[in-house]
Formats: structure tokens, sequence, C-alpha cells
């Protein structure tokens, strides 16, 4: 039930060695088995992604309905599944006895070559994109912080940030090829 779940008081944190997690985590553990099937060796990594973002949405009191708990943590569950399975069709399973080819370390001048080509690329894109994905990924900056230096919500983020890596692809792709690095 959602009183159970919730805790006493909205500003206080969730419980966690309470046994209404061990009683999630067997319902959701379930529900992953049922969706990816008995021989998925990543049904718990799912069922601890899902109980890990359900706890962070507790935390941050995300939760719009809290009357309706079940069905926020089957919809986390069923997009954990879901990117998943999108993962799984873009990364291939590895062969535990195929050997892992050894790449070696990169010679500095194709390093520094990689580094030109990445700073010329970005010397391309228009200023927002540029110090977007600077910040995003060289600078390491969160989201939520880029979010708010911008003055944009989440989903314009995501557009944004979207329209800029392709903008970079199309710019750094040929750079590549410029100056020989791939």
């Amino acid at each position: 039930r959602a009183s159970t779940l919730r805790g006493p008081a909205p500003d206080h944190p969730m419980d966690l060695t309470d046994p209404s997690i061990d009683r999630l985590r067997l319902k959701l553990r379930y529900k992953v088995l049922y969706h990816v099937g008995h021989n998925c060796p990543d049904v718990d990594d799912l069922v601890q992604e899902t109980l890990i973002r359900f706890i962070r949405a507790e935390q941050r009191h995300s939760i719009r309905n809290t009357e309706e708990i079940g069905a926020f943590l089957n919809g986390v569950c069923r997009n954990v599944i879901l990117e998943y399975r999108r993962r799984v069709k873009r990364e291939p399973m590895l062969d535990p006895d195929m050997p892992i080819k050894d790449e070696g370390i990169r010679p500095e001048a194709d390093v520094l070559e990689m580094r030109d080509a990445i700073d010329h690329g970005l010397a391309e894109l228009a200023e927002r994109d540029r110090l977007i994905l600077r910040a995003l990924y060289l600078e390491g900056k969160e989201k939520d912080d880029i979010c708010r230096e911008w003055g944009m919500t989440d989903p314009q983020f995501r557009v944004v940030l979207f329209r800029a890596k392709e903008r970079f692809r199309r710019v750094y792709s040929p750079e590549l090829k410029r100056t020989g690095t791939n």
C-alpha cells in the first residue's frame, strides 16, 4: 500500500530496511523474468536499477500521485526493460570464451590529431551547441546544471543535445577523414 511505502512524512526519506522493499524486489524480479526471460543474465541488475530509480524519485519527491506508487513503479520497470532491450540490440552479447582484442595505447600523434579534429568540429558548431556539448562531455557538468544555466526544461535539453550531437557528427566525420584519424 502507498502508506507503507511513503514513510511517516513527505519530507522524510523512505526507510530502506523496510520489508516492503524486499517484497517489491521479489515482485519486480518476477515481472522482469516474465518480460526478458529466465535465461537473461541481467535480471538482478534490471531489478536493482528499477529500485534505484524508484528510490531516487521518492527522495526527490517527483512521484506525482503517491496513492498510485505501484503504477509508478510498474512504469519505471517497463522503462528499464525497454532501455535494456534497446541496448542489447545495439551492443551484441560477448561470448565469454572469445578473447578480447587488445587495442593497445594510441600513439600520441593519433591522440593529438583526434583532439584537433574534435576542436575543429566543435568550432564549426553554433555557440549554444558547442557550449552545451563541451559542458556535458568535456567538463562533466550534470544535465540539471546545464538546464538551469541555459533556462531549459529536460525535454528541451534532450532535443537540443540530440540536434547538437547530430550536427557535430556531420562536421566531425569529414574532419576525421581529412586528418586520416580513424
